[in-house]
């Protein structure tokens, strides 16, 4: 959920709107909460560190120092692999009755985690957008027009996943404090500087949408500014496990909208725009380590504006979009318009609600200032 460092980057992959984060101090680079990608433990936090050994300039002594953490933190690791594998095909296991043979075949590689491979698709300097990865749910939500879900499917899909909302939040908390502890005791083996380099390869940099994002996602994105302690930000999640289904049911409707404008759009695209824009209905983007080549944050905002229209707007010139489609888009965006303004009004009520419910957990002064965090656009601390 949280966001690592604003260093521009150019290739956008996978969807979020950014916060930039300063640069934590070197002595306290450790102390940093991991990305959820890490909780996941389909790559270890030694496993990344040492695919990067070149780039982190790792001494052998270093390497084996590393490889013997990776040993020693196996046994719990394949442990928690394996509570993760089973709460995955116990989701999918509901899922039996609400879909069909053909479904259930299709969603059944949706119940295991990959390291996921990023492409660049030949549209320079686009963003390319993808799905949450983290629950089956999740998984077959951004992938519902591709396993033919009619909209009945996703509701009932909603509805009894919801229920493995807690189960999932009680396990990413053990997985992060795994992921946390190897990375401790990996930081003793590394230079101030190798240590901040490090967390470049271990956090994939996630940026996500505004419209997308819970309060909780919110205050884990600033967890550091408001100096949540350890037990406030798993009291925060195991809080926010209560809402996720309504959020789930938020965003599988904010998909079908998306869907539905970007199907609109079809007849004012050229069929290599169609391609290049196919995937812009995500609200998640990862940031890969390659060189900025005159984006910024400002620009991955844009990017991941509230509506299809706005986002295409923001990339008009990379697209180059004539006078003509940039008209009948913005035509297009107004016939919407009344429909974003009625999930924009259900975001903010739920928001609402999980501030309140989630506001005996935090300071006076904390509550001050995270008031705004009901807002689609609510800025960094």
């Amino acid at each position: 959920m949280g966001i690592g460092r604003s260093t521009p980057r150019a290739l956008f992959l996978a969807g979020i709107a950014l916060m930039p984060l300063a640069l934590p101090a070197a002595l306290s680079a450790e102390e940093k909460a991991l990305r959820p990608e890490v909780q996941q433990l389909v790559q270890s936090v030694s496993e990344k560190l040492q695919a990067a050994a070149d780039k982190l300039g790792l001494t052998p002594e270093q390497q084996a120092k590393i490889r013997e953490i990776q040993a020693s933190q196996s046994e719990q690791r394949a442990a928690l692999r394996a509570q993760r594998r089973d709460l995955l095909q116990g989701e999918l296991k509901s899922l039996a009755t609400i879909l069909t043979p053909e479904q259930r075949e299709k969603i059944k590689e949706f119940a295991e985690d990959k390291v996921e491979q990023f492409r660049q698709n030949g549209a320079t300097g686009l963003p390319r957008f993808s799905a949450a990865r983290d629950t089956v749910a999740e998984r077959a939500q951004s992938a519902a027009e591709k396993l033919g879900l009619t909209s009945e499917q996703r509701k009932q899909m909603i509805q009894t996943l919801a229920s493995q909302a807690e189960k999932h939040a009680a396990l990413r908390a053990k997985c992060r404090d795994a992921a946390e502890s190897e990375f401790k005791a990996v930081a003793a083996v590394l230079t101030p500087e190798q240590r901040l380099k490090a967390r470049d390869e271990i956090e994939d940099r996630i940026v996500m949408a505004a419209a997308a994002r819970s309060v909780a996602d919110r205050l884990d994105v600033a967890a550091d500014k408001l100096g949540l302690s350890p037990d406030q930000r798993q009291q925060i999640e195991k809080t926010h496990a209560q809402f996720a289904g309504k959020y789930q049911a938020l965003r599988s409707d904010r998909l079908e909208l998306m869907q539905d404008e970007l199907k609109a759009m079809a007849a004012i695209l050229t069929p290599e725009q169609r391609e290049k824009v196919k995937d812009f209905t995500e609200d998640r983007v990862v940031v890969i380590d390659v060189t900025a080549t005159g984006n910024n944050p400002e620009e991955i905002v844009k990017a991941l504006r509230e509506s299809i229209s706005e986002r295409l707007e923001a990339v008009a010139d990379k697209l180059e979009l004539t006078a003509d489609q940039r008209t009948q888009i913005q035509s297009v965006r107004t016939s919407f318009s009344d429909k974003f303004k009625s999930q924009r009004d259900q975001r903010m009520t739920l928001r609402q609600e999980e501030l309140k419910a989630l506001g005996a957990l935090l300071t006076p002064e904390q509550q001050g200032k995270v008031k705004e965090f009901v807002e689609d656009h609510a800025g960094a601390l």
